[in-house]
């Protein structure tokens, strides 16, 4: 519940299961360290997830990827409900960083 009778869930919710999507497929890859969200491109929300949801789906496509001293991948994300995309987002990036090296 997002609000006192406004049973939504927050729409950043939606955007931070995006990152965190970006940065478990980089691991998934085999590359280490520690995930941090670094900006988007740009977010347009449509709808949005109610109690009344069936299914939720996130899907990323990843474009992008740098594998020096840097590791960061940058992807295009949707959020669907029900089968109709209610969030999209251009440019989702996320880097990877050594222990204590992370930005602020």
């Amino acid at each position: 519940c997002h609000f006192k009778d406004d049973p939504v869930m927050p729409g950043c919710l939606g955007l931070d299961a995006l990152w965190q999507l970006v940065g478990f497929w980089m691991g998934w890859c085999g590359h280490p360290g520690l995930g941090r969200a670094l900006g988007l491109g740009e977010l347009k929300m449509r709808g949005m997830v109610l109690p009344s949801a069936k299914k939720v789906t996130y899907r990323i496509d990843i474009f992008r990827t740098i594998t020096r001293r840097l590791i960061m991948a940058t992807a295009m994300g949707k959020v669907l409900c029900d089968g109709e995309e209610i969030y999209n987002a251009r440019d989702l990036r996320v880097g990877l960083f050594k222990q204590g090296e992370a930005p602020a």
